[in-house]
């Protein structure tokens, strides 16, 4: 809309136009990370990194092109069997026509019938120049093309790899983040732990649901999503609430199936070694309740000789008792006696006295 007016060709600048195409080339970065567009991001970036190398391997394919080019213009084009030959001449009559013939040669085109026979008709020697020219030319060139753009893929595919584990990387820090305010923000008392009544108030919080959102669980689930995070505390530290919903987000990977495994490998250690623990305990249960059944044996035999130490010593007691009941009788009757006869005694020197004193 500028140079036409001024009555200038436009049409040779059309040709730039094509360059849009090159815009395509950001579709390709778009989805580099998807996985089914894993490979050709691969070989778009394997080819753009190999620019370069290949870049210096087309100068060395030039060189070839051009050593051989002159030894067929020397071995072939000019030799006096293929002078008078116009084939041969079109294809080896000087440099320029040898390095295109043996570009040709070197693409594979039809170049036994068109260019190798014709000249091994006349000179057979010559076809070990094709030959070492195919080997050179062929096997090495275009399979060190290859492995340049093989490596290279494998070099971005490597990089690319890296990339993808540190973006993931990033991804999981700015979740943990994320749930790492979002628990600050829901733990009203500020005591670093969230209990359970702090936990199911905040699900009436709009961060909360949308987070819970994203992390693909419901509302309904966070009963069994408290008893999976607590470890039986009662409490949710900050460390249990990033760690645990963030885990729980999309399906199980190998990794947490290979955690859980290795869990209940060591519950099921725990769990022989608490089982072995109680056998032991059940045996010397059972030893201290032998032990007590013989105590109480002897124990109701101590008893028993007590009982019959008691009955004895209490016979004895009423037996000395009664002894000393009937000594103490006998002894009363005595002093009765004695006091009596010590009474008569004195009545009857009473009686002789008063005799004596009537006479």
């Amino acid at each position: 809309w500028v140079l036409e007016p001024l009555g200038m060709d436009m049409g040779f600048l059309r040709i730039f136009t094509v360059l849009r195409a090159l815009r395509l080339a950001r579709l390709a970065r778009a989805v580099r990370l998807e996985p089914g567009f894993k490979e050709l991001w691969m070989l778009i970036h394997g080819l753009t990194n190999s620019a370069r190398p290949l870049l210096w391997t087309w100068v060395i394919a030039v060189m070839i092109l051009y050593i051989f080019s002159v030894a067929a213009t020397e071995l072939i084009g000019r030799q006096s069997d293929f002078l008078e030959d116009p084939h041969i001449q079109e294809l080896f009559g000087n440099p320029l026509r040898s390095m295109f013939t043996m570009f040709q040669l070197m693409t594979l085109d039809t170049w036994a019938f068109d260019i190798a026979r014709p000249v091994m008709e006349k000179q057979f020697g010559l076809s070990v120049f094709f030959v070492l020219f195919i080997f050179v030319g062929v096997f090495v060139f275009w399979n060190l093309i290859t492995a340049i753009i093989v490596e290279n893929a494998m070099k971005v595919a490597n990089e690319d790899s890296s990339q993808k584990a540190k973006d993931m990387e990033e991804q999981k820090k700015h979740e943990l983040k994320a749930l790492a305010d979002l628990f600050l923000e829901i733990d009203k008392d500020g005591s670093g732990e969230l209990s359970m009544d702090e936990f199911f108030d905040a699900l009436h919080n709009k961060k909360v649901k949308q987070m819970l959102d994203l992390l693909d669980l419901k509302v309904t689930d966070m009963k069994d999503v408290w008893t999976i995070l607590d470890d039986g505390d009662g409490v949710l530290t900050i460390k249990e609430f990033s760690n645990g919903l963030r885990r729980m987000k999309g399906e199980a990977k190998a990794k947490d199936i290979i955690d859980v495994i290795k869990k209940l490998r060591h519950t099921s250690l725990h769990h022989t070694e608490l089982r072995a623990q109680v056998e032991q305990f059940g045996e010397t249960l059972h030893g201290l309740e032998t032990d007590i059944k013989r105590v109480t044996t002897d124990t109701g035999e101590v008893l028993g000789l007590f009982h019959e130490m008691y009955h004895r010593l209490q016979h004895y007691i009423d037996k000395c008792d009664r002894e000393d009941r009937a000594s103490a009788k006998q002894r009363q009757k005595v002093r009765d006696a004695t006091l009596v006869a010590a009474v008569a005694e004195e009545e009857a020197d009473a009686d002789g006295a008063g005799a004596e004193a009537n006479q």
